[in-house]
C-alpha cells in the first residue's frame, strides 16, 4: 500500500517535514496558472466577483463593483455608494472564497472604498499521522482587509492606492505523546496596491495597478524549525476597457495583461510570468447582461525559444456568466451576478456568486 503523506514525512527531520508542509499547503491556492504553484502569494491571483471573472479575470481598467481590489483608482469616478457580497468555489468544492465590499464617494473629488476576501478550505480531506491514524479534521484560511482611497484629479485622469492586511493559516502535525495537528499564522500589515485611471475618449479607459508592495509575512513553524520569510510577489497589471456596440445594444470589451517579475530573480526573463486575460460584455436586454472570457493565458519566452515545451505548459481558462436586474421585483439598484471557468489542470468547475445594491 502507498505510504500516506504524513508517513513518507516520517522519514525526514522534523524542521524539514514542517517547511514541506507549508510549501505544499501554500500551493493549494495556485490558480494563478500552471507553474506558480507554491508561489508566494499565489491565492492573491485568481480573479474575485462574478462579473470579473465571467470576462476572464480582466476587470483593471473600469470595475464595476470590488473597486479596492481590481483598481482603487475609479473609487473617486463613483457616482453611488455600491455593496456587494458573494461566494464562490474552486477546487471541486475543497476551495471556499467569500468577500464583500463597500464603496462610496466624499464629494468633491475623493472616493473611498473597503474590502475583505475569505479564501480557504474549510476542511483539507482526511489526514494522518505518523501512525496511520487519522487526524482531526483540518482546514487551511487565508483572509485579505483592503483600506482604499482615490482622487479625482481630472476628467481624464484618477489615482489612487489601498493598504493591505493579509493573514494566513495552516495545519501542522504534532510529533509526540498523542499527536495532533496545530496551526501556524502569519499577518502581513503594511502591503501597499497602487493605481490610476486614464479615459482618452467616452468610449476607451485605460488602468494599471502595481499590488502587494512590501507585503512581508514570517512564519515561526515551530520550536525546532527556522523563521520562514514569505514575501507575496508584487504584481504589475495594465488594462484596458473598450465600449462599442454589437446588433443595436452596448458591447464592452475588457484586457489585462498582468505581470509577476520582481521575485528576486526579475533580472532573469526565463523566470518571468506574464498572464493575459479577456472578456467581453453584451447588454442585449435592459435587465440582463452575458458575458465570456478566456484567462490565465501565459506569455513567456518559451513562445520563441521552445514553441514545444510551451505548448505542453500551455493553459487557459474559459468564462462565462451573467447579470440581471432585481430593480423591479426586490429593490432598485440590486444586482445578481453569477461565473463559471474551467479548471486549468482540470479540477471541477469554479464559480462565484454575488449580490450589488447600488444606492
Amino acid at each position: 500500500m502507498e505510504k500516506s503523506l504524513w508517513q513518507r514525512a516520517g522519514e525526514i527531520k522534523v524542521p524539514a517535514v514542517r517547511f514541506i508542509m507549508f510549501c505544499i499547503l501554500l500551493a493549494y491556492g495556485r490558480a494563478g496558472a500552471q507553474g506558480t504553484a507554491g508561489t508566494s502569494g499565489a491565492y492573491l491571483r485568481p480573479p474575485m466577483g462574478a462579473a470579473a471573472t465571467a470576462m476572464g479575470g480582466a476587470c483593471t481598467a473600469s470595475p464595476g463593483y470590488y473597486a479596492p481590489w481590481w483598481n482603487p483608482a475609479v473609487l473617486a469616478n463613483l457616482r453611488d455608494r455600491r455593496l456587494a457580497a458573494g461566494t464562490g468555489m474552486r477546487w471541486l468544492g475543497t476551495s471556499m472564497d467569500g468577500y464583500g465590499s463597500f464603496e462610496f464617494r466624499v464629494p468633491p473629488r475623493v472616493g473611498m472604498g473597503f474590502l475583505m476576501l475569505y479564501r480557504g478550505s474549510p476542511s483539507l480531506g482526511t489526514l494522518y499521522d505518523l501512525d496511520e491514524r487519522p487526524l482531526p479534521s483540518a482546514s487551511y484560511t487565508t483572509l485579505t482587509i483592503k483600506a482604499a482611497g482615490s482622487y479625482y484629479l481630472s476628467r481624464r485622469v484618477s489615482v489612487g492606492g489601498s493598504v493591505n492586511v493579509l493573514y494566513q493559516s495552516l495545519p501542522l502535525p504534532l510529533y509526540g505523546a498523542g499527536g495532533g495537528i496545530h496551526y501556524a499564522s502569519a499577518t502581513s500589515i503594511g502591503g501597499f496596491d497602487f493605481a490610476a485611471v486614464y479615459r482618452p475618449s467616452d468610449v476607451w479607459t485605460l488602468g494599471a495597478v502595481v499590488k502587494n508592495l512590501g507585503a512581508n509575512m514570517e512564519w515561526q513553524m515551530g520550536d525546532l524549525a527556522p523563521l520562514v520569510v514569505d514575501k507575496p510577489i508584487p504584481s504589475f497589471t495594465v488594462g484596458s476597457r473598450y465600449a462599442d456596440v454589437l446588433a443595436g445594444k452596448p458591447l464592452v470589451w475588457n484586457v489585462d495583461l498582468a505581470g509577476y517579475i520582481f521575485d528576486g530573480e526579475w533580472k532573469r526573463l526565463d523566470l518571468a510570468e506574464a498572464f493575459l486575460f479577456t472578456g467581453a460584455e453584451w447588454r442585449g436586454w435592459d435587465n440582463f447582461y452575458v458575458r465570456a472570457g478566456i484567462g490565465d493565458v501565459p506569455i513567456n519566452n518559451l513562445i520563441f525559444r521552445d514553441g514545444e515545451q510551451y505548448a505542453r505548459k500551455f493553459g487557459m481558462r474559459f468564462t462565462a456568466g451573467f447579470s440581471y436586474d432585481l430593480s423591479k421585483r426586490v429593490r432598485k439598484g440590486l444586482w445578481v451576478n453569477y461565473a463559471a471557468a474551467t479548471d486549468k489542470v482540470g479540477a471541477g468547475l469554479d464559480q462565484q456568486l454575488d449580490v450589488t445594491l447600488a444606492f
